[in-house]
This record gives C-alpha cells, sequence and structure tokens, in this order.
C-alpha cells in the first residue's frame, strides 16, 4: 500500500516538472515536448531504490500521470498565453478555472470509454506508444535473459546511432534535411523509426499525400515558400482537413451503429445483435455516460457563468469536438504523431459567434483539451497491451494526473509572465501568437484565405474513394501536411522496412530497432533542449 502511494506521489512530482519544461519549452521554442522519457528512467532509478516489485506497471502508471496532467497544461498553455498577451480583463476567478480545466480533461478520459474497441482492437500499428513500451521493457527486463539482453544491445545500438545524428544536428554539423525542407530528404533518425514501426504499406500512403505536396509546390505554389506558408495554402489546409473530418465521421457511424442497431432492436423485441466497436448491449444509462452527462452539463455551466460563453455555442462545440478526437487518435494511432488541426478548425467555426476573445480562447482550450485527453488515454492503454500489463486502474492515473495539470496551469502560466513576459523576445510563445491572430479574425468576421468550399468539397470526394480502396485518408492527409522533407524520411523508414521483410532480417525484432531509433533521437533532442530552461 505504502509502495502504491509511493509512485503516485512520484508520478505527481514528475507530471508537474513534465508540465512545466513542456509550458516553458512551447512558449520559448514552439515545440513542448517535455522530458517524459528522461523522468520515466529517473522513475526506474527511484522504484529500483525503494524496491518497487513490479516496475512495468509502475512506470506505466507514472506515464499516465504525466501524460494526463501535460495534456491539461500544454492544452491551455498557447490560449491562455493569447489572452495574457491581448492585456484584456481575464474574468475567471482561479478555483472556477482549475474546475474548468479538470472537466475538460474528464470528459476526454470518459469519452474514450466509448471507443476502446475501435481503436484498442484495431489493426493500428500505435509507433508511439510501441517506442515507449519498448523503452519500459528494457529497462525492466531480467538480466538473467538471453532474448531480453539482446533486444536491449539492439535497442541501445539503435538509440546510440539516432542520438549522435541528432547531436551532430545540433552543433550545426549535419544539416536538418539534405536539399531543402520542402523539397528533401529529412535526416531524422526518428522519422525513419517511425515509418519502420508503421511499414512499407503506411509508407506508401503517406508517399502519395508527399507527392501531391510537392506536386502543389512546384507547380502551383513556388519551392521557395517557407512551410507555415505553403501548410496555409488552401490546397494543403482545406483538402486535408476535409479528408480528416470525413474520414473521422465514417469512423464515428461504425462506431456508434452497433449501438444504435441495439436500440431498434430492444424496440422491436429483437435481440441486440452482437459484435462491432461498441458493445451492442450497452447500458446507455451506465456510471460512465451519467458521469459524462454531468461533466458536460457542469462544464456548460461554468463557461457561461465566467468567461461567458452561450451554453448552445459549448454543446455545439462537443460533437466538433468528438469528430477531432477521433482524428487526433487517428493520427496518432497510424503516424505516432499529433495532428494539431483542431485549434484552428474549432477558432474557424465557432470564432463568428463571439464579439470578444477571451471566451473565445478559453473554449479553444477546453476543446483541445479534451481532444488531447482523450487521445492520450488510448497512448496509455496500448503502451500497457505492448507491456503485457494489467490496463485496470490506468485510466483513474490519467485522472490524478488530470487533478495536478489543473491546479499548476494557471500559476506557472504568472509564473512565466511574471519573470519573462509572454510574447516578449525572452518568451515569444509563437502559438499564442498565432491563436491571438486567429481569434481576433474570427470575432471580426473575416474568412481566412486557407479555406476553400470546393477543396473542401473535392477532400471529401477523395476521402470517400481512398475508404472505398482500404486507403487511410487521415494517413495520406498527414503526408500532405509534412513538410516533403519529414516525409521523406519516414518513406525511407518504410524501405528499410520492405528490405528487411523481403530478406527476412529484424523477423524477431518486433519493433525493438525502430523503436531505439525513436528514443534516441528523442532523449537527445530533449538534453538540447534543456539549454533553453
Amino acid at each position: 500500500m505504502k509502495k502504491g502511494i509511493a509512485v503516485v506521489a512520484i508520478g505527481v512530482a514528475f507530471s508537474m516538472a513534465n508540465a512545466f519544461v513542456s509550458m516553458y519549452l512551447g512558449m520559448k521554442t514552439g515545440f513542448g515536448e517535455g522530458i517524459a522519457v528522461l523522468l520515466l528512467f529517473a522513475a526506474f532509478m527511484l522504484f529500483t531504490a525503494l524496491g518497487v516489485k513490479s516496475r512495468s506497471r509502475s512506470l506505466i502508471c507514472v506515464s499516465a500521470i504525466i501524460m494526463g496532467s501535460t495534456g491539461v497544461a500544454i492544452s491551455y498553455t498557447d490560449g491562455l498565453g493569447a489572452i495574457i498577451m491581448s492585456g484584456e480583463p481575464f474574468p475567471v476567478p482561479g478555483y472556477a478555472m482549475v474546475a474548468i480545466l479538470m472537466l475538460s480533461g474528464v470528459i476526454g478520459i470518459l469519452m474514450a470509454s466509448h471507443f476502446s474497441g475501435y481503436f484498442l482492437k484495431g489493426d493500428f500499428p500505435w509507433p508511439g506508444s510501441r517506442a515507449m513500451a519498448s523503452l519500459i521493457s528494457m529497462l525492466t527486463a531480467e538480466k538473467r535473459e538471453a532474448s531480453r539482453r539482446l533486444s536491449a544491445i539492439r535497442m541501445g545500438a539503435a538509440g546510440v546511432f539516432s542520438g549522435a545524428i541528432a547531436a551532430l544536428k545540433g552543433v550545426g554539423m549535419l544539416p536538418e534535411a539534405v536539399g531543402s525542407i520542402n523539397i528533401g530528404i529529412g535526416l531524422s533518425p526518428m522519422m525513419a523509426g517511425i515509418g519502420m514501426l508503421i511499414g512499407w504499406r503506411a509508407c506508401t500512403q503517406i508517399a502519395i499525400g508527399a507527392l501531391a505536396s510537392l506536386l502543389i509546390l512546384v507547380f502551383i505554389e513556388n519551392p521557395g515558400i517557407d512551410y507555415s506558408s505553403h501548410m496555409k495554402s488552401p490546397w494543403i489546409f482545406s483538402t486535408a482537413i476535409s479528408m480528416m473530418v470525413t474520414t473521422a465521421l465514417i469512423t464515428l457511424y461504425f462506431v456508434i451503429k452497433p449501438a444504435i442497431s441495439s436500440i431498434r432492436g430492444q424496440k422491436n423485441g429483437a435481440l441486440a445483435p452482437d459484435g462491432g466497436a461498441m458493445r451492442a448491449g450497452i447500458a446507455w444509462m451506465s456510471r460512465s455516460n451519467v458521469a459524462l452527462i454531468i461533466a458536460i452539463l457542469c462544464a456548460a455551466i461554468l463557461m457561461a457563468a465566467y468567461p461567458g460563453v452561450p451554453i448552445w455555442v459549448f454543446l455545439v462545440c462537443m460533437p466538433a469536438a468528438l469528430i477531432f478526437m477521433i482524428i487526433e487518435t487517428r493520427g496518432k494511432a497510424e503516424m505516432g504523431m499529433s495532428v494539431g488541426m483542431s485549434s484552428f478548425v474549432i477558432l474557424l467555426i465557432v470564432g463568428l459567434a463571439f464579439d470578444d476573445i477571451v471566451p473565445l480562447l478559453v473554449l479553444e482550450g477546453f476543446v483541445v483539451s479534451t481532444i488531447l485527453t482523450f487521445s492520450l488515454t488510448f497512448s496509455i492503454l496500448k503502451q500497457s497491451e505492448f507491456c503485457g500489463v494489467d490496463a485496470k486502474g490506468l485510466s483513474t492515473m490519467a485522472l490524478v494526473g488530470v487533478v495536478a495539470g489543473s491546479v499548476i496551469c494557471v500559476p506557472f502560466l504568472d509564473f512565466f509572465n511574471d519573470l519573462y513576459g509572454i510574447g516578449t523576445s525572452s518568451l515569444p510563445a509563437p502559438y499564442s501568437v498565432m491563436w491571438l491572430e486567429m481569434a481576433g479574425s474570427a470575432v471580426a468576421g473575416a474568412m481566412p484565405p486557407s479555406i476553400s468550399l470546393y477543396l473542401i468539397l473535392a477532400g471529401s470526394a477523395i476521402a470517400l474513394v481512398f475508404y472505398r480502396y482500404r486507403i487511410s485518408a487521415v494517413t495520406v492527409a498527414i503526408g500532405l501536411l509534412l513538410p516533403v522533407s519529414t516525409s521523406a524520411a519516414i518513406i525511407a523508414g518504410g524501405i528499410i522496412a520492405w528490405a528487411a521483410e523481403k530478406k527476412g532480417a529484424l523477423k524477431d525484432d518486433g519493433g525493438i530497432t525502430a523503436s531505439g531509433l525513436m528514443v534516441g533521437d528523442i532523449v537527445v533532442n530533449i538534453l538540447s533542449s534543456l539549454r533553453y530552461l
């Protein structure tokens, strides 16, 4: 019992440390990766010193708390930072803001329970979760197991190679890409590792999107255009978002279809059909559903009472948030990447209903938090599956993290603002600047040039065709959004996986080598980013 309390206490302390670093680095550099991997190493050493026996499960519990805390805190960082930069008065008292933060995470975790059949039992590679699980398995492996030792050596060698490449790039001895960011191949072992984990078939889908992006660069835009402007082009933005949303709607249909059939069958006195992504005999008044409804209603009341978000606007945003929960989770499940487009789309969709940026930005942070906690819940559950650890209680650990992140988010932001000044040269907060600009445009009723109705319709049609031929429109859309050099690095990893499969090499590897490439790159980049602290 005491060791269990120690595990939770370590998880909470480390989650606050990771949230602090993630929030700061996000505002300093635009990349809020945090130090979760380093904290897992530290947790392992602490558990070894304390004599904790089930170290795999303990590490996954710590990971769940870290993800819950950081997911909530980082979701609100950009929006609240934008409010601070605007100089507008903030009408939400501290206790109400903590409650709003907590409810956003709770709603995301509760919603995830309805999609476990689809995301956990589906044929998704989950490269990010697999890499973290490989690291945990390596740390907790018994030395007497020869196969474990071989896996550790293999992963370590790949990690050293990957880390060396990342270090050479960090000191300027190697470029980020051979060629340019727009037209070239990235020197990223992590991206190659992702390509190896998802396999050559998924990489061919990435290649479709990358080829389309390249053609747009060459024939419609200019190869020398900066990546941010290229991504905001309607040819990229409208088409990719439309493909993702259409795929999410198809996914949502297949998830709720068994439940709808069940209700119809019960009305007709028939037996509920078996199978499907949700259990057909779902009890709509189960505890989790009642808790979800109560959480949504409480959040709607709080958002209306303090920042001034109309209840109808908040309730309309919940189905939209669900669509982007699916998109975000499919991005992590298929590619190990955060899609990150929800903030832009939600601002554009609901911004016209506001005449003040403060409630709009608070609502945006709420929606992003539900999306991230939904997605991260599945990432943790897949980690436990890959490690062969019982997943019972992991959602509770994620909730503990949500509470911790909710408590520290605003105080940390106030600390950063008092010490550096958010939006100054010391803490430029690039995403807060972007959120502030987009919120201002939305409130003013200006339609951004990134939106094209014709390309939205074209993207939906493309997604339907891809679905007909079992091609993932989300993966293709990610290839369309990513810099061509990044996609090329992923494709290179897929080619390595294809060649290894043909020759029978890495037959019993289980993703260990690819995970080593990813972890080594991540660790060195984390260490490099610490110089900004």
